[in-house]
């Protein structure tokens, strides 16, 4: 459950670790963090037709972070295209390539073999590969990740090194015990699509956000399952966009049982609790 709750989410890092700053002349070629110019990643702007799309901030760890080993990312957010799921479809699609090597991964870093699904208003997909920098004074293994993640009007991409190494993919004709079982067929039918439609129905104010509805807010939906009390949900970043600074402020974590019948929050002090929907 640890594992599954320190990796996305996609997207934005707590802000108090964060410091922003504007985009220099120019697009930019590759994403670069600072320790290994072959870890570099081909930047979303190498795709981008002139007028496309706009990079309006970046975030970059401060160095009181990285002093205290708190990772190391880069998060770049774009604005202002005519099509952000499309657009994040190509690029995904770039960082498939046999000359970029970025596999689709899960919160525990096993390789996906099914194709992401881009066909969505807003999601993300995580993607990874073996980093040539090693963390540590003992050179521990790092994944490169890259997250992806779009609304209906923007686009971030997250470059991070993150400690571990790519797991094979999970067998899906494993066996599995009685309890895991029970998860899956309590898991139901509901697909992404369906789990998105019924999250942003929800009054806002039922999740302690403020607002009538949740169209102010960017909900970025997790691919894999999560357990929450043995039930199998799914992971929903919210976050609020702020446009005078065109980045996106996080407002909470819910997990959304398969049934759509619960809903689960986590808490400021990492807890997990129910949501009162009545």
């Amino acid at each position: 459950m640890k594992k599954q709750t320190k990796l996305l989410l996609l997207i934005l890092l707590a802000l108090g670790l964060l410091t922003a700053c504007k985009k220099g002349d120019g697009p930019l070629e590759v994403y670069d963090l600072g320790v290994s110019a072959e870890d570099n990643v081909v930047a979303l702007d190498s795709i981008l037709d002139e007028g496309e799309a706009t990079l309006f901030s970046i975030d970059a760890p401060i160095d009181s972070a990285i002093a205290e080993k708190l990772g190391i990312s880069h998060t770049y957010h774009y604005r202002e295209m005519d099509d952000p799921a499309e657009l994040s479809k190509r690029y995904i699609a770039v960082l498939m390539s046999d000359e970029q090597g970025f596999t689709p991964i899960d919160a525990e870093n096993h390789r996906l073999t099914d194709e992401p699904n881009t066909d969505l208003l807003a999601g993300s997909v995580a993607l990874g590969k073996t980093a040539v920098a090693t963390a540590g004074e003992e050179g521990e293994a790092q994944i490169l990740r890259v997250v992806v993640g779009w609304s209906e009007y923007a686009v971030a991409v997250q470059v991070a090194y993150i400690p571990g190494k790519l797991l094979a993919p999970v067998k899906k004709d494993e066996p599995k015990d009685d309890e895991e079982n029970q998860q899956q067929e309590d898991a139901g039918p509901t697909s992404m699509s369906e789990q998105m439609d019924y999250f942003n129905s929800i009054d806002p104010r039922k999740l302690g956000l403020e607002g009538d509805d949740m169209h102010a807010y960017m909900v970025f939906p997790q691919q894999a399952w999560v357990l929450v009390d043995g039930v199998s949900c799914r992971e929903m970043g919210v976050y609020l966009q702020d446009v005078q600074t065109a980045t996106n402020v996080y407002m909470g974590t819910f997990y959304l049982s398969s049934d759509m019948t619960r809903i689960y929050e986590k808490t400021s002090d990492g807890s997990i609790v129910q949501c009162s929907l009545e």
